[in-house]
């Protein structure tokens, strides 16, 4: 009996993603093995995997929060401004030098508040006032990068003996991470497991039983390949495992709530979203609002990281998450991307950048390879929006 026309759109679907995801790892392994080649026994030490860790936590966490925003359709162009202000804010606050001296038990939630707050301010803006989200985010990077050169006119430092100082240079004892790294893949395997059977309820096709297992086993054995590296070093660096718990939050929200299943419909449609009963305007403000806490998160880490805030802190930011986004296969179009994606989008990135620092790359010539990864990552994604590409795939 012939399967049902639907049932093989769904499974070519499938293979299409599963093929990019591939692809995208394939790439990421092929990197690797030639920076090992190039750098030598230091660059798969446990050393250089915690500093590549610790180096892309404050724009992976931005690019998290900017998935949801480019899924609903929108773009946000200020994260790395709002993470200035955010990192400004919270070093002011707690300076006793220059700035008020408040305790950090004060100075971080409000800094939080602050990128919180400009994020819903934008999302207002952008739903209810109509203003495209392109200007009001390029409005916001002049705005926020202003107000954060005023408050960094002097630097402030954050006092050594503050806790959030060490949330940048701390690591987690090696016993402690094993057991967070079994805790987490009993979790990665009982939503897998948990999501088949819903499918299999479901009617709706499960996938290759192989492909399943070779999942159920590939992933656990890299969560603890990971903290078994780490473990050789000093540990899971404090901010790694803040960037993992907010990745893990974030795909869960995506992948397994009404919320997240109402953000790729906007963005797929945004009209037939609202006739459908889904709240567009209200979802919208809640993205940019989502986006402006992680902003001010990834502020806090970025003046952990460097000990207090300067007038140049989050250059570039915005790009390097809208990158990570866009490779690991968010559509600038809106209604496709993943959090996991991005994450291995934002791994290559980061290896990009690690890379070229260790073989000593002239500066110069780092910018232009950064804008050239960004380039050829929208020109993957607009490739993909055309089928005729991937008629191959399902064949």
């Amino acid at each position: 009996m012939n399967k049902p026309a639907n049932i093989k759109n769904q499974n070519k679907k499938i293979i299409k993603i599963d093929i990019r995801m591939l692809s995208m790892i394939l790439i990421l392994f092929g990197l690797w093995l030639m920076f090992r080649l190039l750098v030598g026994d230091f660059y798969f030490s446990g050393e250089s995997i915690a500093k590549l860790s610790r180096d892309m936590v404050t724009w992976t966490i931005l690019a998290a929060g900017m998935t949801l925003v480019i899924i609903t359709g929108n773009i946000d162009l200020s994260v790395g401004s709002l993470l200035a202000m955010a990192a400004a804010s919270g070093a002011l606050m707690i300076n006793s030098e220059y700035g008020f001296g408040l305790p950090t038990a004060i100075a971080v939630p409000a800094a939080i508040l602050i990128g919180t707050a400009a994020g819903f301010l934008q999302g207002v803006l952008t739903a209810y006032c109509r203003v495209p989200a392109f200007i009001v985010t390029l409005g916001g990077l002049f705005i926020f990068r202003g107000i954060t050169q005023k408050l960094s006119a002097f630097d402030p430092a954050v006092p050594d003996s503050s806790w959030v100082a060490a949330l940048g240079f701390n690591y987690i004892p090696p016993l402690h991470g094993w057991i967070l790294g079994i805790i987490t893949c009993i979790i990665v395997i009982y939503f897998m497991v948990r999501s088949k059977i819903k499918k299999r309820k479901l009617g709706l096709p499960t996938g290759n039983f192989f492909i399943i297992l070779v999942k159920i086993t590939v992933i656990p054995g890299v969560i603890l390949g990971f903290i078994y590296k780490l473990n050789q070093y000093k540990g899971i660096p404090y901010q790694t495992l803040i960037m993992i718990v907010i990745l893990v939050v974030f795909f869960i929200v995506t992948k397994y709530t009404r919320f997240g299943r109402h953000l790729y419909s906007i963005g797929g449609n945004s009209e037939a979203a609202r006739l459908s009963g889904i709240n567009v305007k209200r979802h919208i403000v809640a993205v940019f609002l989502l986006m402006g806490f992680l902003a001010g998160i990834a502020g806090i880490i970025w003046m952990a990281q460097n000990q207090g805030s300067t007038k140049s802190a989050g250059q570039f930011y915005e790009l390097y998450a809208i990158a990570a986004c866009v490779i690991g296969g968010t559509s600038l179009m809106g209604g496709r991307g993943s959090i996991f994606g991005t994450f291995i989008g934002a791994l290559i990135m980061a290896t990009v950048i690690q890379g070229m620092d260790y073989t000593n790359l002239d500066n110069w010539l780092q910018l232009v390879v950064r804008g050239g990864v960004l380039v050829t990552a929208v020109g993957i994604d607009m490739a993909s929006k055309k089928p005729h590409m991937f008629k191959s795939f399902y064949q």
